[in-house]
C-alpha cells in the first residue's frame, strides 16, 4: 500500500512542482478549536454512551493556476480527544487534491488526484455529516489516480486521444459493517484509446474508442475487460439528430459467467434540442445479455439553476465507484468522491442507475439537490439489489456577516441481496456560521442522524451540537 501510495502522490505532486516557476499560487493556511456534544460517542445501535469531544485542527488551501499547471487541493488535519472516553483519541484526515500538468505543449498532460477523507458507511452508503474518531461503522478512504494522456489534433479532421490510468481505493483503521465483513482494497490499471470528429465535422459527429482494463481486488473477484465502440451523431434538423452506437464487449471476471455479459453490442436512438436550454438524448439497445436503455438529460431551468439527469446501465467490479469519481466539479470544485449513494459493493455487478441533481443560485440562497436509484444485480450468486437516495442542501446569506445552512437526506435498500437485510437511514442539519472578521469565522450547528435496519444491532441513532471557531491566515 505505501509504495503505490507514494508513486500516485509524490509522481503527481513532483512533476507539478516542476511547473510551480509557471504559475500563479493562492495559499491560505488556517488553525481550528471546536466542541462537540454526542449522545452516541461509541455509535453503537445500544447502551448508547454521550461525550464531549473537543477537536484542534490544522490545514489549508492551495490553488496554482499558469500556463502549464493548475492545482487546486485542502487538507485538514484534526485531533479528537473525548472528555470520557480517551480510549477514542485520535487523528482525522481529510486531503482532496487535483492537478493537471502540461509537459508537451498541446500533446502530453498529467492528471493527478488525490481523496484521503474519514466515512461511515453501512451497506447503503451513508456517510455521518459527523467526521471525526469512532469505534463504530467507520473507515478511512484513500482514493488516488495519476493519470498521462496523449492528445493530437488530425488537421481538424479528428483528435486522437491515449491516456493510461492507475488508480487505488484503500481503506484503513475500518471498523464498518459494509456487507458484514471489511472492505476489500483495490488497484485498477487502465488504458483509453479514443479518435474523436473534429471541428471539420460541423453536423455529424462520430467516435471510434476502445479501452482495457485490470481491477485487482485484494480480498474479492479480480475484473478484467476490454471494451471497442463506435458511435455517431447525424441531425435531420436543428432540433431532432439520430443516434446509433455498435462495438464488443470482453469481460474476464472471477466467479462469474463471463460469456454472458461479453459478445456484440449496439443501440440506436435520438438527441432532442427543443430550445437552447433543453437537451435530451435516448437509445434503446442490447447489452450485457439483455436490453438496455440509456438517456441523459440537461435542462437549464434559468441563468441561475440547471437540472441533470441520466440512466445508464454497467457492469463494474469493486472499487470502480470510487475510481470512476473525480476531485473537481464541473465548476472545478473541490468535492469529496468517497461517496457513493448506492452504497459499496466488493462484488461484480451490473448496476442500472438513475440520477436526478438540481442546482442553482439565486440572490442569497445557494441550493443543490440530488436523487437516485439502482438496481445492482450480483453475478456471481444470481442476486440483486435496489437502492434509493435523496440529499438536499440550502443556504441562505442572512446578512453580510451572518449565513444560515441547511442539508439532509434519505436512503433505503429496497430490496436487498440478502434475506433481512433492508435498511433505511436519514440525517440532517442546520447551523449558523458568523463572520467575525475577515479571518476569523464561528460556527454553530445541531445534526441528527438515524439508521433503522432488519439486522439485529445494526441500528444506529446520535444527536450532536457542535460550537467551533476558525482562524486564517
Amino acid at each position: 500500500m505505501s509504495l503505490a501510495v507514494g508513486c500516485v502522490v509524490a509522481g503527481g505532486m513532483l512533476v507539478s512542482s516542476g511547473n510551480a516557476q509557471a504559475a500563479e499560487w493562492m495559499f491560505s493556511p488556517y488553525i481550528g478549536l471546536s466542541e462537540t456534544y454526542t449522545d452516541n460517542a461509541f455509535g453503537t445501535s445500544s447502551d448508547r454512551k454521550d461525550d464531549f469531544i473537543t477537536n484542534v485542527s490544522a490545514g489549508f488551501m492551495i490553488e496554482g493556476v499558469g500556463r502549464r499547471l493548475q492545482l487546486t487541493a485542502s487538507y485538514d488535519l484534526g485531533y479528537d480527544i473525548y472528555g470520557r472516553y480517551s480510549d477514542l483519541n485520535g487523528f482525522t484526515h481529510n486531503l482532496l487534491a487535483s492537478a493537471n500538468t502540461e509537459l508537451l505543449q498541446e500533446h502530453l498532460f498529467l492528471d493527478t488526484e488525490i481523496a484521503l477523507t474519514e466515512e461511515r458507511f453501512s451497506s447503503d452508503g451513508d456517510t455521518s455529516f459527523s467526521d471525526r474518531t469512532t469505534s463504530g461503522d467507520s473507515t478511512r478512504v484513500l482514493n488516488a489516480r495519476i493519470s498521462p494522456y496523449y492528445q493530437h489534433d488530425f488537421g481538424g479532421f479528428a483528435t486522437g486521444v491515449a491516456r493510461y490510468s492507475y488508480s487505488l481505493v484503500d481503506f484503513t483503521d475500518t471498523n464498518s459493517d459494509i456487507a458484514s465483513s471489511e472492505p476489500s482494497d483495490t488497484q485498477t490499471h487502465r488504458v483509453d484509446l479514443s479518435l474523436l470528429s473534429g471541428r471539420e465535422f460541423a453536423r455529424t459527429k462520430w467516435a471510434a474508442e476502445a479501452f482495457a482494463l485490470d481491477n485487482q481486488v485484494k480480498n474479492g473477484d479480480d475484473l478484467k475487460r476490454a471494451t471497442f465502440k463506435g458511435s455517431g451523431q447525424m441531425p435531420i434538423n436543428r432540433y431532432v439528430a439520430l443516434l446509433a452506437s455498435a462495438g464488443w464487449d470482453e469481460f474476464d471476471g472471477e466467479n462469474i459467467d463471463n460469456e454472458q455479459i461479453s459478445g456484440a453490442f449496439y443501440s440506436g436512438g435520438v438527441r432532442l434540442t427543443p430550445g437552447p436550454r433543453t437537451d435530451l438524448s435516448v437509445q434503446v439497445g442490447h447489452r450485457f445479455g439483455g436490453g438496455i436503455v440509456d438517456a441523459d438529460l440537461t435542462y437549464q431551468i434559468s441563468s441561475e439553476a440547471s437540472l441533470i439527469g441520466g440512466y445508464h446501465v454497467d457492469v463494474a467490479g469493486s472499487g470502480d465507484s470510487f475510481a470512476n469519481t473525480r476531485v473537481l466539479d464541473t465548476n472545478g470544485r473541490l468535492v469529496n468522491p468517497n461517496y457513493f449513494p448506492g452504497g459499496y459493493t466488493d462484488a461484480i455487478t451490473k448496476s442500472k442507475t438513475a440520477s436526478l441533481g438540481l442546482t442553482g443560485e439565486k440572490g442569497r440562497n445557494t441550493y443543490t439537490a440530488a436523487a437516485s436509484y439502482i438496481v445492482r444485480d450480483f453475478l456471481d450468486d444470481g442476486t440483486d439489489e435496489e437502492v434509493v437516495s435523496f440529499d438536499g442542501r440550502y443556504s441562505r446569506q442572512l446578512s453580510r456577516r451572518l449565513e444560515w445552512s441547511l442539508l439532509g437526506g434519505y436512503s433505503e435498500i429496497l430490496d436487498p441481496q440478502v434475506s433481512g437485510g433492508k435498511e433505511k437511514a436519514y440525517y440532517g442539519q442546520t447551523g449558523i456560521n458568523y463572520q467575525f472578521s475577515a479571518s476569523l469565522i464561528g460556527e454553530l450547528s445541531y445534526g441528527y442522524y438515524n439508521r433503522d435496519s432488519d439486522t439485529d444491532g445494526n441500528d444506529l441513532r446520535e444527536n450532536t451540537v457542535s460550537v467551533s471557531v476558525r482562524k486564517e491566515f
